[in-house]
């Protein structure tokens, strides 16, 4: 897995590097982006290779492990001063045994975790564990926007979501991994309407990703030659 980790992070940092250079300031990447494919998070003994303990969030203090997979991102958001979306798998252990989560991760533009989110509905439930509780996860950026983080499938179900949105975020960085043509057009562009919130999108291969704001698509990617959607997003404060 090392070799895999290795291509796609230097894919993830010349992203960071073309995106940085159009005045990108929250760069996102989608679900499993890390891994490669399907096959390795359809199994357990398959993906484990790629799981790692993740620190707790500590927004003061940058990461500097070189040898986790958190760690070189933490770099590479340093580097590029960006504030970086990812997703991962974490193993926590818990009496003797170990669980196994599908992760997203926050980190600030000094290479500082400033949120971790259990994916709350998994798609492959003998793959990943269910948290034991509902998680609610926000972050706030140093350009003063709050964020709240939620995985793929869950979108699909009440929960996170409907508890961010109470909370007053609608601001939402969306790691997905959905098979689905034409998905930034319909699912996603209807989403951000229906809540009126903004998504940022990122999906894995070339399913459609985007950027989309109460209804308006701001700029999106499907079946193109184009890596990354980028552009300028209005941020709406709710009391």
């Amino acid at each position: 897995c090392g070799v895999i980790f290795a291509l796609n992070l230097r894919e993830y940092d010349s992203t960071l590097a073309s995106s940085t250079s159009l005045g990108a300031q929250i760069v996102v990447f989608p679900e499993w982006g890390l891994f490669g494919s399907d096959n390795v998070v359809s199994s357990r003994n398959t993906l484990v290779p790629y799981c790692e303990v993740i620190p707790e969030p500590d927004s003061s203090t940058p990461l500097t492990d070189p040898s986790s997979t958190v760690g070189q991102l933490a770099a590479l958001a340093a580097k590029h001063s960006v504030v970086v979306v990812a997703n991962v798998c974490e193993v926590v252990k818990s009496q003797g045994s170990a669980l196994v989560y599908n992760t997203e991760v926050a980190l600030s533009e000094t290479g500082a975790l400033l949120a971790k989110y259990h994916k709350n509905h998994p798609w492959y439930t003998d793959t990943f564990d269910t948290p034991p509780h509902e998680e609610i996860v926000t972050f706030t950026t140093s350009f003063g926007v709050r964020f709240g983080l939620f995985v793929c499938y869950d979108i699909a179900h009440l929960t996170p979501v409907r508890d961010l949105l109470e909370e007053g975020i609608n601001q939402f960085p969306y790691s997905v991994a959905f098979p689905v043509q034409e998905m930034e057009k319909i699912g996603f562009r209807a989403w951000s309407q229906k809540t009126k919130a903004t998504l940022l999108a990122s999906n894995l291969g070339d399913s459609g990703s985007g950027i989309f704001q109460k209804g308006d698509i701001i700029a999106s990617v499907g079946r193109t030659n184009a890596k990354f959607a980028i552009g300028p997003v209005v941020v709406d404060v709710r009391d």
